[in-house]
């Protein structure tokens, strides 16, 4: 009983950390499972989704700067995070940026910047009753206080399949979900995805 009770109170989020690509950390047969990323002065091992893996091996050069993306649950007090990643984004000086998600690589062109972001939000009755409603107010306030009503839209969806996660939000251009969020999370979920 008590292990179904901590299930329910962990929540979980996207956190993200950047930091200068120093190399893969090969496995045997020369498989490029692991990237080390320096952060500060911490040295940080980070495993990479199977998917990630042919694609950064093609792409990144020591000396990169990455913006990684990493789960976050919070139980109770304490919070733990998972040093696995299904997104990466090697950013540049030339403030081009490549984004590598587990179901697919884009690169991100000059036009697709210009282009207006969504915040999807699941509206159907059990997201809805696990805090949906209240996440819907708190966004339509929280994207006209950081200015961005111009450049982001809230638009309310059908089932994304995250029932027991609820509520959840899927940042867009990137398809960045998030699960398990708080109201109070939303400035900075929002400043770090569109700022």
């Amino acid at each position: 009983m008590k292990t179904q009770e901590k299930t329910k109170e962990a929540q979980k989020s996207t956190y993200r950390i950047e930091g200068k690509f120093l190399g893969f950390i090969p496995k045997p047969g020369d498989e490029l499972k692991y990237i080390q990323v320096q952060v500060g002065e911490r040295i940080i091992p980070i495993k990479l989704a199977k998917e990630l893996r042919k694609n950064l091996g093609q792409e990144l050069v020591e000396g990169d700067r990455l913006s990684i993306f990493l789960e976050r649950t919070i139980l109770g007090n304490s919070s733990k995070l998972k040093l696995k990643t299904e997104r990466v984004e090697r950013l540049s000086t030339k403030s081009e940026s490549c984004v590598v998600e587990s179901s697919s690589a884009s690169k991100t062109s000059k036009s697709e910047k210009n282009k207006t972001g969504k915040i999807l939000l699941c509206h159907k009755s059990s997201c809805s009753k696990r805090g949906g409603k209240r996440l819907y107010r708190s966004l339509t306030e929280t994207v006209n206080q950081l200015g961005l009503q111009d450049r982001v839209t809230i638009e309310l969806t059908g089932c994304q399949k995250q029932c027991k996660k609820a509520p959840s939000i899927i940042l867009m251009p990137g398809k960045v979900k998030h699960t398990y969020v708080n109201p109070q999370e939303l400035p900075s979920l929002l400043q770090n995805h569109y700022l």
